[in-house]
């Protein structure tokens, strides 16, 4: 891991370094090290509270989570300071010392080389970083994402509890609650003709707070084929390009002709690709919403009019 400064150049061996050659194999190496105990203690917040965040988001009965997104917040933001001291020792560890020696030896000098190593090997081990502090930032994120199946089926449990369970206040006659209310509703008593109040739940009423998202949850299988697909599309508009430069500065007729054929096979894909993703999209935005109006099917005649306004668009 730290042999960047072992290797040889040319003919040059170690007796040949200059003096200061030691200091930047000492920065570099402290670096090292002191990534990889960030890294460490990253790993073991990280998996030690994405348990606890997930747990939080089930158990905490408020309807806006609050508790989850202040614990969550905490999470982020010693993962951010972890992240903060990171860039601070960089700057003040890395990148002093390569200014500091850049801006003294000339780049026509023969040692100009391992300054420039030392700040290569040094960065790209900070990237390695950043991506693992992404990983973590991601995998925290996602404890955001509600199983939204776990709260429908306690609204149903509620409704199956309580359905036959409501009474006419003038009568006393037993009403069948017929559906989930998403609003407080008047209900008609089968034997007196009293209009009854009926007043759902806070849970019930969240159902249309969470119908959307359960049938986006349900469809995202859907969504993911489109999004591949859309992806897929500059894939190949790059892969030709790229093909397009190598023409550039290239004279033989067969190969230029191979080069072509190439490219004329990426652009026949590309075109395929560009209106099979709307057909996808359209596939996913149906049964998305086909599932969000078995949900909520008093939303069925709001939703339908939301569903044709995206329909022109694709």
């Amino acid at each position: 891991m730290f042999g960047l400064f072992n290797k040889s150049k040319g003919k040059e061996n170690e007796e040949t370094f200059p003096e200061w050659y030691a200091e930047l194999q000492e920065s570099q190496q402290r670096w090292f090290s002191f990534l990889e105990k960030l890294e460490a203690k990253m790993e073991e917040f990280a998996t030690a509270a994405i348990p606890e965040l997930k747990e939080i988001l089930q158990s905490d009965d408020d309807l806006y989570k609050r508790t989850f997104h202040r614990v969550y917040s905490g999470v982020n933001g010693q993962l951010s300071n972890t992240r903060e001291k990171a860039r601070e020792t960089y700057d003040e560890k890395i990148l002093s010392v390569y200014y500091n020696y850049n801006s003294q030896i000339s780049v026509l000098s023969k040692h100009h080389d391992l300054v420039s190593d030392f700040r290569n090997a040094c960065s790209d081990r900070y990237e390695e970083f950043e991506n693992k502090y992404e990983f973590w930032r991601n995998q925290i994120e996602k404890t955001q994402e509600r199983d939204l199946e776990v709260e429908y089926q306690k609204i149903l449990d509620e409704y199956e509890a309580i359905k036959n369970k409501f009474n006419c206040t003038q009568c006393g006659g037993a009403i069948e609650i017929e559906k989930i209310f998403l609003i407080e509703t008047y209900i008609l008593c089968p034997y007196c003709q009293t209009q009854n109040t009926f007043a759902p739940s806070t849970q019930a009423r969240n159902l249309q707070n969470i119908a959307r998202g359960l049938a986006e949850q349900r469809t995202a299988h859907l969504y993911e084929e489109f999004e591949r697909e859309s992806i897929k599309e500059r894939e190949l508009y790059h892969q030709r390009h790229e093909l397009s430069l190598s023409k550039i500065h290239e004279s033989d007729k067969k190969i230029l002709n191979e080069i072509q054929a190439k490219m004329d096979d990426l652009e026949e894909q590309r075109q395929f690709v560009i209106k099979n993703a709307p057909r996808l999209n359209q596939i996913y935005l149906r049964a998305m919403y086909d599932e969000w109006n078995k949900i909520t099917p008093d939303l069925k005649e709001h939703n339908e009019k939301m569903y044709q306004n995206q329909i022109p668009h694709l």
